[in-house]
């Protein structure tokens, strides 16, 4: 899994999420996806319901544009990759308010989450799963499970992956289903409490 961060360009005068919140409740904002149904855009959403903030998606083709939009200031604000808005951070060019995560960011272990500021449901991840055909035969499943648990126990991986704000864990089969379908269960609330389209 992988997290996202609530992060402002320095033009939007905010530092906090409550201040991010205040200023969204005053005039619309605007905020960076990385396209339409995207984590950024369903945090988006979310965090128009749960806070009654004036968001306006505006979609970009991915993460990279999405950021150096923010980064130019054509939109005010993103929920987006902590990978890619962290050189920006750093630099100052962007003003991080939270970590949109159930956990704090190994990246950024100062910030703090969405939840720990009052707003658990921002809460967003991107989940990887590693899929086969339904008919590959268990010999092979078996075999590649046991080569990604041998991968994901090397420590320089571990580590590398980390430093890129991804969490390395392995699930056998019916735990990646069933994490699936939560999640699944989790976006289709948002979607029906938010009224959200995906072409929006």
């Amino acid at each position: 899994t992988s997290g996202l961060t609530v992060a402002a360009h320095p033009s939007a005068g905010v530092k906090t999420l409550a201040e991010l919140i205040a200023k969204g409740r005053d005039r619309p904002l605007n905020f960076s996806t990385a396209g339409p149904g995207s984590p950024g855009h369903l945090a988006a959403a979310v965090l128009a319901d749960a806070a009654g903030v004036k968001a306006t998606p505006v979609h970009y083709r991915g993460n990279a544009p999405a950021v150096t939009a923010l980064v130019a200031g054509e939109v005010d604000a993103a929920i987006i990759s902590t990978a890619g808005l962290l050189p920006h951070i750093r630099s100052g060019k962007l003003q991080a308010i939270a970590t949109a995560a159930r956990q704090r960011s190994p990246l950024l272990p100062e910030l703090p989450t969405v939840g720990e500021l009052g707003y658990p449901a921002l809460a967003q991840e991107s989940l990887y799963v590693v899929g086969l055909p339904p008919r590959t035969p268990e010999a092979v499943s078996q075999r590649l499970s046991a080569a990604l648990a041998e991968a994901l126990a090397d420590p320089a991986l571990r580590e590398r992956m980390t430093s890129h704000d991804f969490t390395p864990g392995m699930r056998d089969g019916q735990q990646a289903l069933a994490q699936l379908r939560e999640t699944l269960e989790h976006y289709t609330r948002i979607v029906k409490a938010t009224g959200i389209k995906m072409e929006s």
